[in-house]
């Protein structure tokens, strides 16, 4: 198939099949149609941690390690643009304007797992929860049937809306897996690969006290 008619031609040559210094394998498991690797397209394109999605519909996903790979602060400020913003509290002699004009910030917990889909495209996602998750994971990571974390998949949703909500897990055995859910189980292979994407602390976004100072002077006449 020819380019559409608008597209210009930018000198690019096209790869050759006799080309060896590529994994033609591995080139075409990037190149490829469906919707999970327009996901793993996007993801790799962003200076942020992609967040995991939570509805009433379940998605399976496992987790990648058996412990939260951040752990911080976060405001959260009801205002056009940006509204979550991590708490430089501990961070800066002078403190941080949010918690000085009155927001409380909450506790937030980040976890590396692998959102599977029934395409066979698996992404990495980050998980992130509030102290009352934190809580019900860590006592699913500690029960000696369903612990560790990485040793089952997990299907996730949410159930209400609002301070109401409730996020559901339900541990799914790999033997489960397809039966159940119509998705394949990751092989060793897969998970080794997806786990070289896997995020750190350094995807928190750090804002100046500048920013958080402005954000509180916009919200409560602070400065």
């Amino acid at each position: 198939m020819g380019r559409f008619d608008e597209d210009e031609d930018t000198g690019a040559v096209a790869v050759r099949d006799d080309d060896t210094d590529l994994d033609r394998a591995q080139a075409r498991r990037v190149i490829k149609r469906g919707w999970g690797n327009v996901d793993s397209t996007k993801q790799a394109d962003s200076p942020y941690a992609q967040r995991l999605k939570i509805d009433d519909k379940p998605v399976i996903v496992k987790f990648i390690e058996d412990e939260p790979y951040t752990s911080y602060r976060q405001h959260w400020v009801e205002r056009q643009g940006q509204k979550s913003f991590t708490c430089i509290a501990d961070m800066s002699p002078k403190g941080c304007p949010l918690c000085d004009a009155g927001h409380r910030p909450s506790a937030r917990f980040a976890f590396n797992v692998i959102l599977l889909n029934e395409d066979g495209d698996s992404v990495v996602r980050s998980y992130e929860v509030g102290p009352r998750v934190i809580d019900s994971l860590k006592n699913f990571h500690q029960d000696p049937r369903q612990g560790p974390l990485p040793k089952h998949y997990w299907a996730i949703s949410r159930s209400g809306k609002g301070p109401t909500s409730q996020t559901n897990h339900q541990m799914v055995r790999e033997r489960d897996l397809e039966e159940e859910w119509g998705i394949a189980p990751l092989s060793e292979d897969d998970i080794a690969s997806l786990k070289e994407q896997a995020y750190d602390a350094s995807i928190v976004p750090i804002p100046s006290r500048a920013t958080l100072q402005g954000v509180a002077a916009e919200d409560m006449d602070y400065n």
